[in-house]
């Protein structure tokens, strides 16, 4: 676990460090998966024909660890679907990262997340875990006020910021009472949150 010092040179390397929104490189709308191997995949599966049942055309990125996690007969379940399957171990190799998950040093994988927002196609995203089932088509979201404002939508967490965490000496912001943020589902216009969202990749 980091320390407080530790923490702090590696978000303030990280920010000094953060390369400019690369204009014209993404483009569009699209939802965004993080869901290889045995573990993921039978979720991600159903998340996307859920996606599909409820009237959702928006194309689909689904992310995966290396072809150990991604078998060819997987492929074929979910691409007829409008869904590209993303090597992220692939992706690194032209954009490197100290790590994307378990696959290469990562500790839960949960590195893949903000990876796969930063690095995929799409401008504006709509991340989904491989275990959310959305009930009504999600696309609509996009279009309201709040994304429309801030360009992002986070949703609540069900435990509270301590006092002691070190996310409010990293950020220099006095404590308060304030509800973390579920990383499961996410709305993120890439072009309006650039800066912090590298920072949530580089700082790993």
């Amino acid at each position: 676990m980091l320390n407080e010092s530790t923490a702090l040179e590696q978000m303030d390397a990280a920010a000094a460090s953060l390369p400019p929104y690369p204009t014209g490189r993404f483009q569009g709308r699209g939802v965004v998966i993080p869901g290889g191997g045995v573990k993921y995949f039978p979720s991600a599966w159903v998340c996307i024909h859920i996606l599909r049942h409820v009237g959702c055309t928006l194309p689909i990125e689904l992310w995966h660890l290396g072809p150990d996690e991604m078998s060819d007969e997987m492929k074929s379940l979910v691409e007829p679907l409008g869904v590209t399957c993303v090597d992220a171990l692939e992706v690194q190799k032209q954009y490197p990262v100290r790590t994307v998950g378990k696959a290469n040093g990562g500790h839960e994988g949960w590195e893949l997340k903000p990876y796969s927002i930063l690095h995929s196609r799409f401008r504006e995203v709509l991340f989904f875990d491989a275990d959310n089932m959305p009930v009504v088509d999600p696309t609509f979201l996009f279009e309201t006020p709040q994304y429309q404002k801030s360009g992002s939508i986070f949703w609540p967490d069900p435990f509270i910021y301590r006092p002691e965490d070190i996310i409010w000496t990293l950020t220099g912001v006095a404590h308060r009472k304030e509800w973390q943020f579920e990383s499961g589902q996410i709305i993120v216009d890439k072009e309006h949150c650039w800066k912090p969202l590298n920072l949530a990749v580089n700082a790993q």
